[in-house]
Order: C-alpha cells, then sequence, then structure tokens
C-alpha cells in the first residue's frame, strides 16, 4: 500500500505468521523508515537454519535488503540495526558487529542487545531496521578517561545515537561522562524524543540510576541483558527541533492505579512508553490496561493508532510462542491492516520496575 508520502510493505505479503498480524514488514512514511523486527523464516513462518547463529544472521540481511528494494530503496537509507539476539558464546556482539558492517558498512549504528530466548524454537536472531531516504552523516565522539563512546547519525531531522560503554566507568563518572559527550555531539536532552538502556549487570543498572540528567526515563526505561562485551549500551533518538516531554500517572489523570504514560512531541513526531507497575496484574491485564491508557493518552492530542508508524513492546513471560500470542492479540486489536512496523520481544527483566511488559510506540503527526 503506497501513497506519496506513506508506504506499506505488508506483513502477510511475504510471511505466514502463527496469529493474524496487522502490521507491516516495513514502513515509510516521508523520508524516514521503520522494520518489522526482521526473523530467519521461510514463507511459512518456518525458522530456517535452526539454531545457527551465523546464517540466521546472513538469512535476515538477504531478507533486509530485499523488503528495501521493495520499498524503493536500498542499504544505505539505513541508520541504526538493533540486532536482538540469543548469546550462544562469548564473542557473539563482535561478530554480529563485524557482519552487519561488512554488508551495511561503518555509518550505520549497531546494537548488539542480548536477549534469554525467542518465541520460536530454534530461532537466535531479530533484526529491527531503522532508516532514512535523506542524506545521513555519521559522527562519533569517546570520553577518553571513561571510554565511553558516543555515535550519531543525522538525517531529516533525527539524530539517531547509540552510546557503548565497554566497561563500566567508576561510580559518579557516568553523568560527568554522558553529559560531556552529548554537548560535543551537540545534543540536548531536552530535544530526546526516546531512548532505551540496556544493562549488562546489576551494577550497570545502579549506575544509570544514578545518573541525575536520566530523570525522565521511564520505569522500563532499563533493560536487563546478558552482557557480551558491553557492560552498557543505550539508544537514544533526537530531534533537530524543540520537544515537549508528557507525563501522566494513576487515577490523577484518569488512569488505573500503577499505570504511567509518558509522551514526547516533536514538530513532525511523537513517541509514547507506558507500563503498569502496579505489581498486582499479570502480563496480559497489564497489556490491556496499557492500551487502553495509551488509546486515551492519544486522543488527548488528536491522535490515534492510525499515527503509529513503529511499536515496540519487551515483555517478560515463558519462550513459547503461545505466550508471546496471548498478549499481541491484545495489542493487535488496536491496529488494522497494514498497520505499522512492530516488535515484540521476550526479555531478561526491568531491573526498575514491577512491570511485566513496556509497549512503546513511534509516530509521526499530520
Amino acid at each position: 500500500m503506497t501513497s506519496r508520502a506513506l508506504t506499506f510493505l505488508p506483513f502477510d505479503a511475504v510471511w505466514k505468521m502463527r496469529i493474524d498480524h496487522p502490521y507491516s514488514l516495513f514502513v515509510k512514511s516521508g523520508g524516514l523508515i521503520w522494520s518489522c523486527g526482521q526473523c530467519p523464516l521461510d514463507g511459512a513462518g518456518e525458522v530456517l537454519h535452526p539454531g545457527n547463529l551465523g546464517l540466521q544472521a546472513e538469512a535476515v540481511i538477504a531478507f533486509t535488503g530485499r523488503f528495501l528494494n521493495e520499498i524503493g530503496c536500498d542499504r544505505t537509507v539505513i541508520t541504526r540495526l538493533t540486532v536482538y539476539y540469543v548469546k550462544t558464546a562469548d564473542g557473539d556482539a563482535a561478530m554480529l558487529r563485524r557482519l552487519f558492517r561488512d554488508h551495511f558498512g561503518d555509518d550505520v549504528l549497531i546494537t548488539p542487545v542480548a536477549i534469554p530466548y525467542f518465541y520460536y524454537e530454534g530461532m537466535l536472531i531479530e533484526v529491527d531496521v531503522f532508516g532514512s531516504t535523506q542524506a545521513k552523516r555519521h559522527r562519533a565522539f569517546v570520553d577518553e578517561p571513561t571510554r565511553l563512546r558516543l555515535d550519531v547519525v543525522d538525517a531529516d531531522g533525527i539524530s539517531w545515537a547509540n552510546l557503548t560503554a565497554g566497561q563500566l566507568p567508576q561510580a559518579g563518572e557516568l553523568a560527568g561522562a554522558l553529559q560531556g559527550l552529548l554537548q560535543q555531539a551537540g545534543l540536548s536532552r531536552e530535544n530526546l524524543l526516546a531512548e532505551q538502556w540496556f544493562a549488562g549487570s546489576e551494577q550497570a543498572s545502579a549506575s544509570i540510576a544514578d545518573v541525575p540528567g536520566l530523570r525522565m526515563l521511564d520505569p522500563c526505561g532499563v533493560l536487563s541483558i546478558e552482557r557480551d562485551g558491553a557492560d552498557l549500551l543505550a539508544e537514544q533518538t533526537f530531534s533537530t527541533s524543540g520537544v515537549l516531554h508528557l507525563s501522566f500517572a494513576d487515577s490523577r489523570d484518569g488512569l488505573p492505579d500503577g499505570v504511567e504514560v509518558r509522551l514526547s512531541r516533536s514538530q513532525r513526531h511523537f513517541h509514547v512508553t507506558a507500563c503498569d507497575n502496579a505489581g498486582t496484574r499479570g502480563v496480559v491485564e497489564q497489556t490491556s490496561l496499557i492500551m487502553q491508557a495509551v488509546e486515551q493518552t492519544l486522543a488527548r492530542y488528536g491522535l490515534g493508532f492510525h499515527d503509529v508508524r513503529k511499536a515496540t513492546t519487551y515483555y517478560i513471560s515463558g519462550s513459547s510462542a503461545e505466550e508471546l500470542h496471548d498478549n499481541m492479540a491484545v495489542r493487535n486489536a488496536y491496529y488494522s491492516k497494514p498497520g505499522p512496523a512492530s516488535t515484540g520481544l521476550p526479555v531478561k527483566g526491568f531491573p526498575d520496575a514491577k512491570a511485566l511488559i513496556s509497549v512503546k510506540l513511534m509516530g509521526c503527526l499530520g
């Protein structure tokens, strides 16, 4: 489905999944591009090369190139790849970085995120693709005392930024190093649309909580992951225009107790993150309350789920497809085909929250 400004590559045009998917493999809105999680699956939804991380990564790379061609793009549009994988050995992250850089170039941000398992037996990798059809610029900054590294790709009014700490800075050093890197890059948290942190240890998670500038981080803004070459990773998305940050919580804003929704709006885009931090409900009930709260929040500003271009859901549950499908069925009811790009992943945990699921949505205004 294509219009001059909006292009969808429908999910069921390529893959047959085990539950109805009102989502798209790729969405191009204006010059920006989002994908659903690219999986090593055949046309019938069966896992390719079960248990082989390298071959599955090669399959995903081939699919990505093919699907980009379907929406009139090539591999040069990619700005960021979030590579979710099951760690099979130390060094998997480094291997995946090399493999994806060999195919997509050194100016693409690559975030390897080790999760505990996937929902289909033998599946070891799933990759989110972000991009822009506009000219892009890659920049890199390093804080020498801590070796904290910030990579930035700028294109079309958006700055995608990746923070990497190979080793955790000493207590109290993270805040200053992070602020210094953002200043060097000309970025400000006041212009932050979205962020997600990945902590490879309890100590890494605690260090994030000690950074005063991260007070805007949502309760599920940190994910626990397996350490594989880095103690700490972060993905941040900035707008070149001003960003309004709004927060809604509990009965004060007409939401159920424990439910929190945060909305960030720039001139062209919005980002929503929502969770149920009460700790008293199961994952399906949490999902239902979250989606109702998000719908209510979007409606306050004349928005709806039809404005969403990318949905990312992290949840704590078992490894079966059925457990994914249980919460997915609730989420699916809010979308109509062709729908946004969507990724749903089981994760190790949210160290700073009692929540079992986190829903994050990126959309376009107008």
